[in-house]
């Protein structure tokens, strides 16, 4: 696995490039600003971006902002973001970006404390899975909900949808529920269209990770993961 890691900290950058280092992770380079950070993808593309959320100039959204560049260019890149707070409309938009792969993640600094958590989560990211700090989801778990649109779903749909939450492919859905592929495709299509996500061949939504917005409607909404 090779990855580049863009933190402006210059401890924490060593700290991190020292401790994947340690545990077998290729890190390829390192970077301080979206400048540094995009020359060094665009000339040799890693398989993770490990990047702060924050960083210079203006210590906002520099890091979003490079997670988009880079999507838009190489969507093969995975993408995994940390930030020192869990701000939900940060992973919104982070989860919103367009393009059918997913290979995101978003955790909190504190995680960096415990780096087997953190080699795990560039794994699964490389792997194509979303991973979503706990922090994060149990904020979105528990914000401000006017109506939940989960009440809209079957309880059998409900699983289908939270299985989908959890990252599982169509095949390892279908494999989990001892079902044909075919019935899960059907159900998912009953399920995006329940929750106003439209049609996953809608022209118009070519462009938008069908899969992701029906996770984010999960999260909303009041059920639990189901393991």
């Amino acid at each position: 696995m090779r990855v580049v890691i863009v933190e402006d900290h210059l401890l924490l950058r060593d700290i991190l490039t020292e401790g994947l280092r340690g545990r077998g992770v290729r890190v390829i380079g390192a970077a301080a600003d979206v400048e540094s950070a995009a020359r060094l993808v665009y000339a040799d593309p890693p398989d993770v971006v490990l990047l702060d959320i924050r960083l210079p100039p203006h210590q906002r959204d520099e890091g979003l902002c490079l997670a988009e560049l880079v999507r838009s260019r190489h969507p093969e890149v995975g993408l995994l973001v940390l930030s020192s707070q869990g701000e939900v409309s940060f992973a919104q938009r982070l989860l919103g970006m367009p393009g059918e792969s997913r290979a995101l993640g978003y955790l909190l600094k504190e995680r960096v404390g415990d780096l087997d958590e953190l080699v795990d989560a560039l794994h699964r990211v490389t792997a194509g899975d979303v991973v979503i700090d706990r922090e994060l989801i149990r904020a979105l778990m528990t914000g401000p909900r006017p109506k939940d649109p989960l009440d809209l779903l079957s309880p059998h749909e409900r699983r289908v949808l939270s299985l989908v939450a959890q990252g599982r492919s169509n095949l390892g859905i279908a494999q989990h529920m001892a079902c044909q592929v075919g019935t899960v495709e059907k159900h998912l299509s009953v399920i995006t269209a329940k929750l106003g996500l439209g049609s996953l061949g809608e022209v118009d939504r070519r462009g938008v990770n069908i899969r992701v917005l029906a996770t984010l409607a999960f999260l909303r909404g009041t059920g639990d993961l189901a393991r």
